[in-house]
């Protein structure tokens, strides 16, 4: 072997053992770099080497003496909370929120402003407005945020990162507004699909109990699934896993019609159309009413409980999940009683055992949560390419 592939190799080594020493900093720390060896299998040297180097990168720092060791007493090592900020992104159909998380998983504040008419114009500007917002409010530069991730209604193409059936937001698939995200936002950002960065954070908001393998089944203005397997949302070769909006409601096969462009279930079963069809105007609103008693309400609430269930029988058959998981604001407003009749009505639809029904344990943050998971972990495999 040549000099040069030496050097080369050694530098993969010296990386690899990097990543490794970082990821259970990451995980455990605060801790010793004899803890880390003794989890990592590697030596005592290779430990404190990557140490040194992680730390002269800003990636690591010190944090004291181990207390309540016999002898001379170990320092410990944890992330340094100054090695950057991951920005996430949650652009629904009327709010965009915005939360920034420090490198080492600490939350550091979220921010929330309203588009004025759902535009993708108007989106763009609350978009500016709430990223100027949370760094003043924060007191944060636009230079401390290492990557940026957004999740986004529609469909992302995996090869090509164009995005599809926005149809809830007029203009936002145009490619001029691609080209405006990534100048506000600038080259490390990543646009995906709102309902993924929702089963991501929804895996890790369920991590303790141990439900890595679920789905996922989002019902608010729009209508989408995440089938997610070791706590990881399934794609697809095209980015279309989980699209049950287009799922085809009262069609005859025989004598299709053309497409709805929004998809027939998510015209039969998305928030608004619950809505309008009961004549309330908050989904909340409606809940709160069903549960009084209000006829008109159960009513409505009863026949959306039909149509999620019908959404999930395919996925059920196919998938046969261990767990359902209800958001959106339909499936979180909704709450344990929604979530139950939801169930029942897989019972009457299906000869099959159905697994549990419940509603999300990450709540509204779910994406933004999920967001800050995937840009944390391209950050910091950005800046380990760099070391």
């Amino acid at each position: 072997m040549n000099s040069l592939a030496q050097g080369v190799r050694a530098t993969d080594l010296k990386r690899t053992n990097g990543r490794v020493v970082l990821d259970d900093v990451r995980a455990n720390g605060p801790t010793t770099a004899p803890e880390i060896g003794k989890r990592t299998g590697l030596s005592k040297p290779t430990v404190g080497s990557a140490l040194r180097t992680l730390q002269g990168a800003g990636f690591v720092r010190e944090r004291g003496l181990k207390a309540g060791q016999s002898g001379q007493a170990p320092l410990l090592w944890a992330i340094d909370e100054r090695a950057g900020l991951v920005l996430s992104l949650d652009v629904g159909t009327q709010w965009v929120r915005l939360g920034l998380r420090r490198l080492d998983g600490q939350p550091r504040g979220t921010f929330r402003a309203r588009s004025e008419s759902g535009s993708a114009e108007d989106m763009l500007h609350a978009l500016t407005e709430a990223l100027s917002g949370l760094l003043a409010q924060e007191g944060v530069a636009r230079e401390a945020i290492v990557y940026a991730v957004m999740g986004s209604p529609g469909v992302v193409d995996p090869a090509s990162g164009r995005l599809q059936h926005a149809s809830n937001l007029p203009g936002w698939d145009d490619v001029s507004t691609m080209t405006a995200l990534h100048e506000l936002f600038g080259p490390n950002f990543l646009i995906m699909k709102d309902v993924y960065l929702a089963a991501l954070g929804e895996a890790e908001a369920r991590n303790t109990d141990g439900a890595k393998d679920f789905v996922l089944l989002s019902v608010g203005r729009g209508v989408g699934a995440a089938v997610v397997r070791d706590g990881q949302p399934l794609s697809g070769a095209n980015g279309l896993a989980g699209e049950i909006a287009f799922l085809p409601l009262g069609v005859d096969p025989l004598n299709p019609s053309t497409p709805s462009l929004r998809g027939s279930l998510e015209e039969a079963a998305s928030a608004d159309a619950m809505l309008s069809s009961s004549g309330f105007s908050d989904v909340a609103e409606l809940v709160r009413a069903a549960r009084e008693g209000h006829q008109g309400a159960a009513e409505a609430l009863a026949r959306e409980a039909r149509l999620v269930a019908y959404a999930l029988s395919p996925l059920l058959l196919v998938v046969d999940p261990p767990l359902i998981v209800l958001t959106g604001s339909v499936g979180l407003h909704g709450g344990p009683d929604f979530a139950e009749a939801v169930r029942h009505d897989l019972g009457e639809l299906l000869p099959v055992r159905i697994p549990s029904v419940e509603t999300s344990a990450a709540g509204e943050l779910a994406i933004l949560r999920g967001a800050e998971t995937k840009g944390t972990e391209l950050a910091w495999d950005m800046l380990m390419t760099g070391l």
